[in-house]
């Protein structure tokens, strides 16, 4: 697809990164497609939404997670919604907010909300996760590093999580990955040599 005809979903950063926020993947990946569904209204800060949609393009499929998840983002006065009970064939009815900078976003194609079934909550977060640390237009620098401890604080993940997620994600040939030499540090790990990550996030692949 060319870059003039594709579509970019745009999350804010503060959102991606948890900055003030304290979000886990699976409401993440409901958010995002909930951004989609505004975008989708001409930005109407208003939108109905079947629960089947949500369900079939997060792969969530258990209602009681879905529910908790509208309660996160709920909590966090990124939605609102109200219902008593969750409505199944009905659209439900939300109104999204906006407790962040606008001006401060991470886009990525569309298509990496439609590929949520092959890399999975988790490979999406990191996705957009790798993607806010990148500045697009500085061409010699088209990579981030933040280590696996930044990750797990940021974000909440595990480094087995985060090492099983960047593994499918190189095998979708959706990032890569290139082991990087850290500065000899004597005060650190006894001295020994560290390698960290350079990230690449390959959007001409999504």
């Amino acid at each position: 697809m060319s870059k003039e005809k594709r579509i970019w979903l745009q999350i804010p950063n503060e959102i991606i990164r948890n900055t003030g926020f304290n979000i886990d993947e699976k409401s993440f990946a409901i958010y995002a497609f909930l951004l989609f569904k505004k975008f989708q209204a001409f930005n109407n800060g208003e939108i109905d939404v079947l629960l089947k949609d949500i369900k079939f393009v997060t792969g969530i499929t258990d209602n009681r997670t879905v529910k908790k998840c509208f309660s996160i983002l709920s909590d966090q006065d990124l939605i609102r919604v109200d219902f008593d009970s969750l409505p199944i064939n009905n659209p439900i009815h939300f109104k999204m907010l906006k407790p962040y900078k606008e001006n401060y976003f991470t886009q990525i194609p569309l298509n990496l909300l439609k590929s949520l079934d092959t890399i999975g909550v988790i490979g999406f977060r990191l996705m957009y996760y790798y993607e806010s640390f990148i500045n697009r237009e500085n061409v010699t620098k088209q990579f981030c590093y933040p280590s696996y401890e930044t990750i797990q604080e940021d974000l909440g993940i595990s480094n087995f999580s985060v090492t099983k997620y960047n593994k499918l994600l190189v095998k979708e040939k959706l990032i890569t990955i290139t082991k990087h030499k850290v500065e000899y540090d004597p005060f650190g790990d006894s001295g020994l040599e560290r390698f960290n990550n350079h990230y690449t996030v390959n959007l001409h692949m999504i």
